[in-house]
């Protein structure tokens, strides 16, 4: 208990509420009821900025998403470049200085339809900022049109409720949004999470789709039950002259991943298509 006799989780909360909203908190969407399905465009590593930075790529993919009726928009974060001096990045390649990089992301964010934006995660480009100032490029954009609330430094859990199963019951499921890592860690995040129906994740620029499930032991019916789940790496928009000078196996950046929740039935559909 706090010194007021307030629960200590109760105060950690309404300090996260209060400023920056921690990693623990959900981040819930309550969509219409008479959604019967909805389609969650997931987008990251488009490092706005840098010299590979593909904009024909984002003006297609933005072209898609606006003309869905029933679209909506994550960010898996590097969506800025943000090269600084003590940064790997070659600065003096880059396109945008930072500060011009933010108004450009900003400028964006502002095109989408009112309520279509659902959530979005810091990347390590971003963090480049928190680290050196504590400010993050993506936090400022986005409280540019008061959608600091669906922001999330580490982890994003989103709770989105849609349609009707009748009698009022609502369709809800939990996506999971993080940036990702190199290596195996993010490709294993999911099964450390409990409820999750989609993960999301980014960074390695190497588009994917997964299908992995956990083993849940059910006691209050005595069986062992599987739990599956949809994991998502999204592919970037960034040309990195890196990738060509490591060896790194070429990805298409033109097919791009869309998730269909249903709001009759607790169901998820993933497609991918060409931009």
């Amino acid at each position: 208990m706090g010194k007021d006799n307030t629960p200590i989780s109760e105060g950690i909360q309404k300090y996260e509420r209060k400023y920056m909203i921690g990693d623990f908190i959900v981040n819930t969407a309550e969509l219409s009821e008479d959604l019967d399905t909805i389609n969650i465009y997931p987008v990251g590593d488009t490092q706005v900025g840098s010299a590979g930075f593909q904009e024909d790529l984002w003006d297609a993919w933005l072209k898609m998403v606006l003309a869905d009726p029933v679209g909506y928009v994550v960010f898996l974060g590097d969506m800025v470049n943000n090269g600084l001096r003590n940064s790997k990045t070659n600065v003096y390649r880059e396109l945008m200085q930072p500060f011009e990089q933010k108004e450009w992301l900003k400028r964006q964010i502002g095109r989408f339809k009112k309520g279509s934006f659902l959530g979005a995660i810091a990347g390590n480009h971003e963090i480049r900022s928190v680290n050196e100032s504590d400010q993050c490029p993506l936090y400022d954009a986005l409280c540019k049109h008061d959608l600091e609330s669906v922001y999330r430094e580490n982890l994003n859990a989103i709770k989105v409720s849609l349609g009707n199963q009748g009698g009022g019951k609502r369709v809800s499921y939990v996506v999971v949004l993080h940036h990702g890592l190199g290596g195996k860690k993010a490709l294993d995040l999911g099964y450390q999470i409990e409820g999750c129906d989609v993960m999301i994740t980014g960074h390695n620029h190497q588009p994917t789709s997964l299908f992995p499930a956990r083993w849940i032991i059910d006691v209050h019916n005595n069986i062992v039950r599987e739990a599956p789940f949809k994991h998502i790496v999204v592919p970037s928009f960034d040309k990195a002259g890196y990738a060509i000078r490591g060896a790194y196996k070429g990805q298409s950046s033109r097919t791009i991943p869309i998730i269909s929740l249903s709001g009759k039935e607790k169901k998820v559909s993933i497609r991918w298509e060409d931009l």
